[in-house]
């Protein structure tokens, strides 16, 4: 096993911190270094290992904080996006749980630091009484918001939203039809900011200073990406990404040689050290894992297939492409099922044509936010804009392909997960010959996953949506059903519905085609429906039950 390899398993056993806990995690990866130690003799690397392991966790107990407390005053660091806010810290340390604080008072957009004493905790809704708050300047942020905002003004107010989302990050003006369908085709990656972004930046950014002396450009590309990375705020993706970027500019700029694997562990252990909770994010998971499965799980499905495929047809850049679209799709596979309950069966297809012309749309519209800079954004925008359409339309295309993706909506054991990554793993890590040798090991785990309970327990929001059996079977939802609120539906056992009685519009048709025998009705403000003994009325946009009117 490479030695880079024994780093990274490493740093991957401590970060199960963010899973089991601290103990648990010591104790993994202490058993991970004594099998290292029996299988090399190597005091040093035993020793180098050890120092690794108590250092994050070190890091760990002394940076987090396992949940809030009614009552009790903390200095939190918070965002508000649009009209939501997210906690960051409390008191200096990251949260196990994401909490998401309902205010006493209006907040504009930004971040704050907030004396606020808890009121209320309800699953991750805090009520929060604020007793002093103070904006932190981001001068950087507001002005990347204002020149973004510039680059689009003359365009549609989707195109500017879809700008927003990938030169800023924020998804949060994207239509529920548009994510969805990026969603079902597998392409959902487009509109955040990742390492494909990042790429595109750097490339962006070192063909515009192409003139300029080797060094004096890839230094001043740093420099530009930092501030960059710095006004989208650093999300898991972006810090990954950023981190291997700057590893990347900073090779250049001192003759040496990129080795990728190397620069995928150092941004894992320097992430984990910055937020040791990170690691709970979904968009950092699969951002790891899609790099994993370019570097490690690619370069084995390529080489077997080819002593299956013609090796004339393996020299085609489109084969090699594709390829490389589905070992990653094959390495997120468990995530899917796992956190969205879907199984992408040949969304890996669509990738062929929408990472290309995504990728030159994204290249386009950050050239014309640097051209912004001199009153230029322009010259390029209208290019980007049909760019743009011609992706939306092709998105549009292949949303009406049945079977892309498929829905599951059983739930998932944690221990599934597990093993589907040990399967993956033993792939990469070993020889054909030697997993066939031990194939007994996976077939005895199997029959485990039916028996261990799913891990992932949640419930349905009764704010929201609430559920009636009597005297039929009656769904009533005060807000736009997601697709959560299906698969929670599901896990309920709610199978039946005779009714959906929605104070919103149903955009998205999976509602009714998984219960296809419900009447579906909206009620409009002042409206009222009688379903046998229970009467329903929106009074303020909101779904009430009175007595019956008969």
């Amino acid at each position: 096993m490479d030695i880079s390899m024994i780093f990274f398993l490493n740093a991957i056993f401590v970060s199960v911190v963010n899973i089991l806990g601290g103990r648990e995690a010591l104790l993994f990866s202490l058993l991970f270094i004594i099998g290292i130690y029996f299988k090399r003799k190597d005091k040093i690397l035993v020793l180098v290992l050890m120092g690794m392991t108590i250092f994050l966790y070190g890091n760990y107990s002394l940076r987090t904080m396992e949940k809030l407390s009614v009552g009790k005053t903390y200095e939190f660091q918070m965002e508000t996006i649009s009209d939501r806010a997210k906690i960051i810290k409390a008191d200096e340390k990251y949260l196990k749980i994401n909490y998401y604080p309902i205010l006493d008072k209006f907040l504009e957009e930004g971040s704050y630091n907030v004396l606020g004493r808890i009121g209320k905790i309800e699953n991750n809704r805090v009520e929060m009484v604020i007793l002093k708050e103070e904006k932190i300047e981001t001068k950087i942020r507001d002005f990347l918001n204002n020149k973004v905002d510039k680059v689009g003004s003359d365009f549609s107010y989707e195109f500017q939203n879809f700008i927003k989302a990938v030169l800023l990050g924020r998804k949060e003006g994207i239509s529920e039809e548009i994510r969805e369908k990026f969603n079902y085709t597998g392409t959902s990656h487009i509109l955040v900011i990742s390492g494909l972004h990042i790429g595109i930046i750097i490339v962006s950014i070192l063909f515009l200073l192409k003139r300029l002396p080797y060094q004096i450009r890839y230094g001043l590309a740093g420099v530009i990406l930092t501030a960059y990375c710095y006004g989208v705020g650093f999300t898991p993706s972006v810090q990954r990404a950023f981190i291997m970027g700057i590893l990347y500019l900073a090779a250049k700029f001192f003759y040496e040689e990129r080795e990728m694997i190397k620069a995928l562990m150092v941004a894992f252990i320097v992430s984990n050290f910055i937020n040791p909770y990170a690691i709970r994010s979904i968009s950092y998971q699969m951002s790891y894992l899609a790099l994993t499965g370019i570097l490690f799980l690619d370069p084995k499905v390529k080489e077997c297939l080819g002593e299956i495929l013609p090796k004339k047809l393996m020299k085609y850049k489109v084969v090699n492409f594709l390829i490389l679209s589905f070992s990653i799709q094959i390495i997120l596979i468990p995530i899917f099922l796992y956190y969205f309950r879907v199984l992408p069966l040949f969304s890996f297809i669509p990738n062929l044509i929408v990472i290309p012309l995504g990728s030159v749309t994204v290249l386009i519209l950050f050239i014309s936010l640097l051209l912004s800079f001199i009153g230029l954004e322009k010259v390029l925008i209208p290019i980007g804009y049909m760019s743009y359409k011609a992706l939306i339309i092709i998105i549009g295309i292949f949303s009406e392909i049945p079977f892309l993706t498929l829905t599951f909506y059983g739930k998932i054991s944690l221990l599934l997960y597990i093993f589907l990554y040990v399967i993956i793993l033993l792939f990469i890590l070993f020889k054909r010959e030697k997993i066939r040798r031990y194939w007994y090991i996976s077939l005895g785990i199997i029959p485990l996953i039916f028996l261990v309970p799913s891990q992932r327990i949640e419930k349905l929001d009764l704010k929201w949506m609430n559920y009636r059996s009597v005297p039929n079977k009656i769904l009533f939802l005060n807000k736009k059903p997601e697709r959560r609120d299906l698969i929670l539906l599901k896990d309920s056992g709610i199978n039946r519905l005779d009714y959906i009685v929605t104070s919103y519009e149903m955009k998205n048709d999976e509602l009714r085609k998984a219960y296809p025998g419900a009447e579906n009705t909206i009620l409009n403000k002042g409206e009222g429906l009688r379903v046998e003994d229970e009467y329903f009325t929106n009074e303020k946009g909101k779904i009430k039950i009175k007595e019956s009117k008969r």
